[in-house]
């Protein structure tokens, strides 16, 4: 009965897109920092910047849909232990993301590559997770999207304490602060969901009892 939940489970949710499409950014990421480290007029392994602020936000905005069902108040309607399917959910798709995303950066890791991977990938995990509980699995994506993106626009390149702790997404992986940054985004950001779940949609949300 289990395993057969959690066939359903995982149907209903595209775990099976979600792991394709991790898989395909891993190999474009692979692609671009491969390209960028060999460039004569770059900074090599350094020069992968863009692929470890990026991968991991497109990798985590394909996990933002798969974190509510059709119908999450009929889902919440049955008797199952909601926390602890939440919980192994986004914990096995966080493991997933950071570990298929580790190897597009195995060339020089702590430069730029396998390490900052991971720590980027658990940041903007949480950061969906936060945002699947305060807008809902449809925008659980705008978050992440909108602080990484400005981070890495506007971020100085400095590792100072202080910047690092914001700016997390372009630090080197060197950066003690930023690895718990990133981690303290991720508790937050899991522990949220594992709480409330995923906010319902406006329709749902006031659609007219029975």
């Amino acid at each position: 009965m289990t395993s057969r939940l959690l066939t359903l489970h995982l149907r209903s949710r595209g775990a099976t897109t979600f792991v394709v499409d991790v898989g395909v950014i891993a190999l474009l990421a692979w692609a671009a920092g491969t390209w960028l480290a060999s460039r004569p007029y770059f900074d090599g392994p350094a020069a992968r910047v863009p692929v470890v602020a990026l991968a991991p936000l497109l990798a985590a905005l394909l996990l933002g849909p798969t974190l509510a069902g059709a119908d999450e108040d009929l889902e919440r309607s049955t008797p199952l232990p909601w926390r602890a399917w939440r919980a192994g959910h986004l914990l096995v798709a966080a493991f997933v993301t950071a570990t298929v995303l580790s190897l597009a950066g195995l060339r020089a890791p702590d430069t730029y590559g396998a390490h900052a991977l991971v720590r980027n990938a658990l940041g903007c995990v949480g950061l969906v997770a936060g945002g699947a509980v305060l807008l809902g699995a449809r925008l659980a994506w705008l978050p992440a999207f909108v602080y990484v993106c400005a981070v890495y626009a506007a971020a100085p390149r400095q590792t100072g304490t202080a910047v690092a702790a914001w700016a997390w997404p372009i630090q080197p992986s060197t950066s003690t602060t930023s690895w718990l940054a990133a981690a303290t985004i991720f508790v937050i950001g899991v522990a949220a969901y594992l709480h409330r779940g995923s906010r319902a949609s406006a329709g749902r949300r006031h659609r007219p009892s029975r």
